[in-house]
């Protein structure tokens, strides 16, 4: 076969793209419903007669909203998310592994508005099937104008070298004018600098392309996402211009998957397109940037391709063995990539309590102001007409009583019935979602009934579908995203890159990783409920600190600082080094042990100084002898008080021994260890050379 040319592959990749997820089936029809119920809006099912309530009830909107507490703590507390674990007791390995999972956790959390990406991507989940980031590594161009008035020549060559540096592509002077008279210059600056970072972006749902019915990222035809970028972006990403020039401009026109961005936008006037300011430079280009298996080559085989076009021009065309892609579903569907989420699941509760809440409404609307029976007789515009006070007449030849004449007509109320049928599906999805069933709709008598242990069981029940998925969220999206990122950086990230974790500077080259690690989870799951976990492990301390205590080998102190690291954790702070030493670290274990032996200095110091200086306790004691010799009883009492000085100098001279031997073992010890230390770090660094 042929290798493919240009024309080939864009109608290959094309046709293929018109066989996602997002363009074919009810896809994009049930994300709509499912945000617009979220939002509550009035639409789709939820629309009513214009002499009816128009009340929608909010089910879907408490249930996510209740699941994003708990989906914060786990995910956005201080602990790390995940960790990548050696295979093996390899030392190079093991380090691998810790600076992998260092940074990685870095790139996630440290990233411009990290916290949004990640709150966005956990919400979309759980109201939309699915939610989708995207993770790449990102090498772009950005131009600053940096202007200087008032310098000499000698001052403008150092400006010159101060501004290049490791990002700076160049420096070129753009303006320059002269004053002849102070020999001075106002200068104007062009400095272009390169951006390169790991990048992760969430992709609406309707932007988001894989294949119909794939099971998985990766055995998906096609996947990708649909973007905009202005010309100036696709220039500053380094694409030609004569290329640029010739991808067509998106305009305002209407799309087959934009009414979800009506409905998302519909607070600020629904979807107004993507209007511009006018010019060249910030027109929207539409392109597709696609992951796909194609046979480009014609050697029979497909193999894995990143592509991206725009109209009928094809940008990139390189192979690419990865799909940049972390998906997330609240409730996976068995041999799909495409789960369900919590509003599916709740979105036929809201459709009932919406019926029911109206109907409650209507009723006793009806009940409050009810129609009325009225006989011929009577004034039609009196009784209309709603005032303090008012009358209302009757013809003058009429023999009926007022009482017969008008009479109101009774509507039943139903409210307290109504109230049971929701009490009913409020418990209903408590069953199905893990939501607490609240007070709303109960009566007195029910509530009496809620027994202690019936509510904890309930809240139990309700907290493990939580943790379920966050499980889900864990082994799944976060995992694929981690590992990804892993990828990508030891595959694009040539140089050094520097970053801080725990208030230390820390310094990682991912370009020398060569190790396949296991990704475990990290994160407090048991639905963010981190007191309990505080306590269990707070459990676990006593018990270590009593094995520590009597000797066993079953502890030792870096097994106690792991947990205190998690019960710092636990607690949401982020600086365990603020408040314990690690004993892994030799740096932090050397200065515990310098302060230990400055505090034992200055006790010896003390010690030496009683020793010279006349000691006050004996004085003491002479003193109370002379008063006692005063009194008449001098010579025994004199005799008691010698004999104790005497006991007194021999007792202190023996301490003197003993915390002299101390120091002295002591002082051995930590000469011993420091050489051990030394001729270990010595062997480390002869390896490492070789």
């Amino acid at each position: 076969m042929a290798k493919m040319s240009e024309s080939e592959l864009v109608s290959v990749i094309m046709q293929a793209k018109e066989d996602a997820a997002v363009y074919t089936g009810e896809f994009m029809r049930e994300n709509e419903k499912f945000l617009s119920a979220y939002l509550g809006q009035k639409n789709f099912e939820f629309q009513a007669s214009p002499d009816q309530s128009s009340v929608v009830s909010t089910d879907i909107f408490d249930v996510v909203e209740a699941d994003m507490p708990s989906l914060a703590r786990v995910f956005l507390g201080s602990g790390d998310i995940m960790s990548f674990t050696a295979n093996t007791d390899n030392e190079n390995e093991v380090q691998e592994a810790e600076d992998k999972t260092k940074f990685v956790n870095w790139v996630v959390r440290n990233q411009p508005e990290s916290y949004k990406t990640q709150i966005d991507w956990l919400k979309d989940a759980e109201i939309q099937k699915c939610g989708v980031v995207k993770y790449h590594y990102d090498e772009s161009k950005d131009i600053e104008v940096v202007e200087y008035n008032g310098v000499d020549a000698e001052e403008i060559e150092q400006i010159i070298e101060s501004l290049r540096g490791a990002d700076v592509d160049k420096v070129e002077i753009t303006e320059q004018e002269e004053d002849t008279e102070l020999q001075t210059f106002d200068v104007k600056f062009r400095v272009t600098r390169v951006k390169k970072h790991i990048s992760i972006i969430n992709i609406p749902s309707e932007s988001f392309l894989i294949t119909k019915n794939a099971t998985s990222k990766h055995d998906a035809d096609i996947i990708g996402d649909v973007c905009f970028k202005t010309r100036s972006q696709l220039l500053a990403d380094g694409f030609p211009r004569k290329l640029i020039e010739l991808l067509p401009a998106y305009g305002d026109e209407e799309t087959r998957n934009s009414t979800i961005n009506q409905i998302r936008n519909k607070d600020q006037d629904g979807d107004v397109g993507h209007v511009s300011v006018a010019g060249w430079a910030t027109q929207k280009v539409q392109i597709y940037d696609l992951y796909a298996k194609v046979d480009f080559d014609g050697d029979g085989i497909a193999e894995d391709r990143h592509i991206m076009i725009s109209g009928n021009t094809v940008l990139v065309n390189d192979y690419f063995n990865h799909r940049p892609y972390a998906i997330l579903s609240a409730i996976p569907v068995p041999h799909k990539a495409i789960g369900r989420s919590r509003a599916e699941v709740t979105y036929q509760t809201q459709l009932e309590k919406t019926a029911l809440k109206r109907g409650l409404l209507d009723n006793i609307y009806q009940a409050n102001a009810p129609r009325n029976v009225v006989h011929p007789d009577v004034d039609l515009d009196d009784m209309l007409t709603m005032r303090q006070n008012g009358i209302i007449r009757m013809d003058d030849d009429t023999t009926l009583l007022p009482g017969n004449a008008v009479f109101p007509l009774v509507t039943q109320y139903t409210g307290d019935k109504t109230l049971q049928v929701i009490q009913y599906i409020d418990q209903s999805r408590a069953n199905t979602t893990g939501a607490l069933m609240s007070s709303q709709g109960l009566d007195a008598d029910a509530i009496a009934k809620e027994t202690a242990t019936r509510f904890d069981g309930v809240e139990k029940s309700g907290a493990a579908k939580i943790e379920l998925i966050a499980r889900n969220y864990a082994e799944t999206g976060y995992r694929d995203l981690f590992e990804g990122i892993a990828w990508i950086a030891s595959r694009y990230q040539d140089t050094d890159v520097e970053f801080n974790v725990l208030g230390k500077a820390m310094t990682v080259n991912p370009a020398k990783w060569k190790y396949d690690h296991h990704v475990s989870t990290q994160v407090g799951l048991g639905a963010g409920n981190n007191e309990a976990l505080v306590g269990a492990l707070q459990g676990i301390y006593q018990i270590q600190s009593q094995l520590k205590a009597q000797g066993s080998v079953l502890v030792d102190e870096v097994d106690i600082y792991n947990t205190l690291k998690r019960i710092t954790d636990g607690l949401g702070l982020p600086r365990v080094d603020e408040l314990f030493n690690n004993p892994e670290e030799p740096d932090e274990l050397l200065k515990a042990q310098n302060e230990q032996l400055n505090q034992m200095v200055v006790q010896l110091q003390e010690q030496m100084q009683m020793m010279q200086n006349p000691l006050a306790e004996s004085e003491k004691i002479k003193a109370e002898a002379s008063l006692i010799k005063a009194q008449g009883d001098a010579q025994v009492k004199l005799m008691e008080l010698e004999s104790k000085q005497n006991q007194f100098m021999m007792d202190l001279q023996r301490k003197i021994e003993e915390q002299d031997d101390k120091v002295a073992m002591r002082l051995t010890e930590l000469e011993v260890e420091s050489n051990r230390q030394l001729n270990a770090q010595f062997e480390q660094n002869k390896k490492e050379t070789k």
